[in-house]
């Protein structure tokens, strides 16, 4: 179902030049990193001076680079040092911390051609990942009028959200839509041109609602409709989240872009910080961490060699004040998705620049949801409550899918507060048999693995790590391959066993008889384990597979389960 996307694309690392042969469309590689696109040879002589520095001088690029640590004989200070607690102190997370997935996989439930209404409730949605990815995974067949009720705690969430679908909503060129919403979506900085469209169009439709509830008192709530043809979305906010959703669409006074990327760098480029963010990079290929480190530097989602001189706006969707940078310091957009997808996506010649791939892989997704969207009876609304008062706010409304997040964790709702106050808004089988409540579990396999598993279980996992990663003798007590071997041993750990463990403390058989429930033995929407290592050692692309799951930030113990009324 993937588009085609535009040649023109592939840009010219040396584009920005004034160089009349340029054609600006990138055809060949830099052989050394494979990182960006030339149009000629001359473009490519014309642009080493100015890349070198990134390629051949880049020990990132290296294949025999080490990190720090190691190298200064030190103990990393993941292991023992102290805990800077400073970093993303406000628990901001608009990128997501899950791969995204399609909550309906019409081809495994009501079939690619079902008709029949379809109501979906992403009950604690922090971002609008699942929402596009569904969109664009529903075929040409499939006719069904939606409606799609999105909710989160967070009003900046909320507002985030209400922000990229009225970016889709008013605007017909979807590649414009892609470019708009990449950008308002990951993008420290956007263009001019962006900028104006959050400044005009988007917010005169927000203001015009802040000046009809400006003498209302602070707590009203006031729920404002828009519709464009037989699409319509509806946000439900109280007083003050209007204003912060207007706030948002403009920049803090006094915020340039030189504070701007000194007050984001101090986060991302942290000194302090430096042994986690090796951590990461001595799992990855060196493509990836030096691709990574652009990112952290110019944050800014493009390929690796495209220009950034027109990304001159710092993101006011993200810089709510001239001080903070709302994100942690390991916010990453490909932890979002599926890294075997977007490796797997073609950008060029350019092969080793997984943000290059990160930005046509998403262009390709946010451009099928946005085609589907314009031509389908969709009606949307946003509601910014607590998940378990959705009850209160949905009126009368059943859903063919629930998908929570982990609210399901103990740490916030857990799974029997879930299936009470949650549960109830599923359909029926009698209404449609396939309808399910997907839930998920970040924290339960963690929580079911005691010290006493631990010593136990230690010898046995590090050999399990060592078939799929060939163990070399350590160089020094902080061998780098040795910590992330250890480190790895999630990632072959017998994860049913302790989410058994976890079910039974947790007694997910009691919840079940007394809601009427069940969870479903057959996953049909997202398979339980979707992070965890699938081929044995012995299998071809084992280690392959072994090696990107570990560099990326899960753990492979995250675990979803459907659940369903009894039949």
């Amino acid at each position: 179902m993937a588009t085609v996307y535009p040649e023109q694309n592939l840009v010219c690392a040396n584009s920005a030049q004034n160089n009349p042969t340029c054609t600006r469309v990138g055809k060949l590689a830099c052989k050394e990193c494979r990182l960006v696109l030339y149009c000629n040879a001359n473009c490519q002589k014309a642009h080493w001076t100015t890349h070198k520095p990134d390629c051949r001088n880049n020990p990132l690029l290296k294949s025999n680079w080490r990190p720090s640590w190691e190298l200064e004989n030190r103990q990393p200070s993941f292991i023992g040092g102290p805990k800077f607690q400073s970093f993303n102190y406000r628990k901001k997370f608009p990128w997501g911390n899950m791969p995204a997935f399609d909550l309906l996989n019409l081809a495994s439930n009501e079939g690619v051609n079902y008709d029949g209404d379809l109501n979906l409730l992403f009950a604690a949605s922090g971002d609008m990942r699942n929402l596009l990815v569904t969109l664009a995974s529903m075929g040409d067949g499939c006719r069904s009028p939606m409606r799609i009720y999105m909710n989160d705690r967070d009003g900046d969430i909320v507002g985030r959200n209400a922000t990229m679908l009225l970016l889709a909503l008013t605007e017909d060129d979807s590649t414009v839509v892609a470019d708009n919403i990449i950008h308002t979506f990951y993008s420290a900085f956007i263009p001019q041109s962006l900028y104006e469209t959050l400044q005009g169009k988007i917010r005169d439709m927000v203001q015009d609602v802040c000046k009809k509830i400006e003498a209302k008192a602070p707590d009203t709530v006031l729920a404002k409709t828009w519709t464009f043809g037989s699409r319509s979305l509806r946000l439900v906010l109280a007083k003050k989240q209007w204003f912060e959703l207007l706030a948002s669409l403009e920049l803090p006074p006094g915020l340039t872009i030189e504070k701007a990327h000194q007050i984001r760098q101090s986060v991302t480029l942290a000194a302090e910080r430096v042994d986690f963010r090796e951590r990461s990079y001595f799992s990855q290929t060196p493509g990836e961490r030096t691709s990574g480190q652009r990112f952290r530097e110019s944050g800014v989602l493009l390929p690796f060699g495209a220009p950034r001189d027109s990304f001159t706006i710092p993101n006011p969707t993200l810089f709510r004040d001239t001080d903070t940078w709302p994100l942690k310091d390991d916010a990453d957009p490909i932890n979002g998705w599926q890294k075997q997808e977007i490796l797997k996506f073609p950008s060029g010649a350019a092969i080793n620049d997984i943000y290059g791939k990160l930005n046509f892989f998403l262009g390709d997704i946010i451009t099928r949801f946005h085609r589907r969207l314009m031509s389908s009876d969709i009606m949307f609304q946003l509601l910014n409550v607590n998940a378990e008062d959705l009850q209160k706010h949905v009126g009368q409304v059943l859903f063919d899918r629930i998908e929570t997040a982990n609210i399901s964790d103990g740490g916030y709702l857990g799974m029997e507060r879930t299936i009470f106050h949650i549960g109830p808004l599923l359909k029926h089988p009698c209404e449609n048999p396939h309808a399910a409540l997907v839930v998920l579990f970040l924290n339960a396999v963690h929580e079911m693995f005691h010290d006493e598993d631990r010593q136990k279980m230690a010898a046995h996992e590090i050999k399990e790590v060592w078939k799929y990663r060939s163990p070399q003798p350590p160089s020094g007590p902080y061998d780098a391959d040795w910590i992330i071997n250890n480190m790895a041993t999630e990632q072959v750990r017998d994860v049913d066993k302790y989410f058994d463990r976890y079910m039974r403390v947790v007694k997910f058989t009691e919840i079940a008889e007394f809601s009427g429930m069940e969870f479903k033995k057959q996953s049909t929407i997202i398979e339980p384990w979707p992070l965890k290592v699938k081929k044995k050692p012995h299998q071809r692309g084992a280690k392959e597979e072994f090696n990107t799951l570990l560099s990326s930030s899960h753990s492979g113990c995250e675990r979803y389960m459907e659940w369903r009324f009894k039949m």
